[in-house]
């Protein structure tokens, strides 16, 4: 039988009532504590009955909490996701309905925006409109482009439902320029996107190099997606020939993978195979190895030898 996780209601910390997570650790009486509060204890002592706290485990409570299922900490905002307690620290950093920083604030610092992500592109608009004036019907033009200098573009896409961040960052250091699409989501949704970069050069228009990458989510850094060189790189030298009086362009398309369709039509057959019909058949002589040749005919006796005139 076959039975269905259901969400348990956590114990909580005696202490700072928060719910527990391992280590939990024990007092000579059996109460148990949340590490946080164990090691702020000053003396030991455990706050229940007053008997010193020890360092002996609660493994079976630590099993039981590792083990259930718990709703996601944002679903009084609308997730419906239930996970394992030791996977609710990597959903909260790209649930949808978590609480967000600005972009630019990330990357800045002069922003102090904090709010949902059904907001952040009425944000955009109102306190930062010429980051988000970009789509992929039309070229990215920008200006003052130096590539002496460290500098970094960042742009908030939205596609559908799904928004997407777009950076391109000059970094003189290692002398490169990269190119990297972020969706602002789980990372699951993120693979399932791929994104295309196109820079053609001001010098000639004959001149265009064409990057194609997966799509990382915004839980990962993006000065981590250019280290890991995941994403469109060029070097400072070649970049030069694409740039014409401080003026570059570059241009981009993010596309949905299709899902992968299975088209074996006997996979629901219980592993038979049958021969696909291909047209009437046409009947032949009977008997092994087929035919070799004439034969006799029934219906009139055997062939009588040819003779020939000498």
């Amino acid at each position: 039988m076959i039975m269905a996780a259901v969400a348990v209601q956590l114990p909580e910390c005696p202490v700072c009532l928060e719910t527990m997570s391992a280590p939990i650790f024990q007092c000579q009486s059996g109460h148990s504590l949340c590490n946080t509060c164990t090691a702020s204890l000053r003396p030991p002592i455990c706050p229940i009955c007053r008997q010193s706290m020890t360092q002996i485990r609660n493994w079976q409570l630590e099993e039981m909490i590792t083990k259930a299922k718990v709703p996601c900490p944002n679903k009084s905002f609308g997730c419906v996701y239930m996970m394992a307690t030791v996977d609710v620290d990597d959903h909260t950093k790209e649930c949808i309905f978590r609480e967000m920083e600005c972009p630019l604030g990330i990357v800045f610092g002069r922003c102090s925006w904090h709010g949902k992500l059904k907001e952040m592109m009425d944000h955009f608009k109102e306190r930062h409109p010429q980051n988000c004036n970009v789509n992929t019907d039309t070229d990215v033009e920008m200006n003052n482009i130096n590539i002496k200098e460290d500098d970094r573009y960042v742009y908030l896409l939205s596609q559908g439902k799904l928004l997407f961040i777009i950076t391109m960052k000059i970094d003189t250091i290692n002398n490169l320029v990269y190119w990297a699409v972020q969706h602002i989501g789980s990372k699951k949704v993120a693979h399932q996107h791929i994104y295309e970069i196109h820079v053609t050069s001001k010098q000639d228009v004959r001149r265009k190099t064409v990057f194609m990458e997966h799509c990382f989510n915004d839980a990962v850094k993006a000065d981590e997606v250019f280290r890991l060189g995941k994403c469109g790189i060029m070097s400072l030298n070649v970049f030069s020939n694409f740039i014409k009086d401080k003026k570059m362009s570059f241009r981009f398309f993010i596309k949905r993978i299709p899902p992968t369709v299975n088209n074996d039509r006997n996979s629901n057959s219980g592993g038979s195979t049958q021969p696909q019909n291909r047209g009437p058949k046409v009947p032949g002589p009977k008997g092994p190895g087929g035919p070799k040749g004439p034969g006799p005919n029934k219906a009139h006796g055997p062939r009588k030898p040819h003779k020939q005139n000498t």
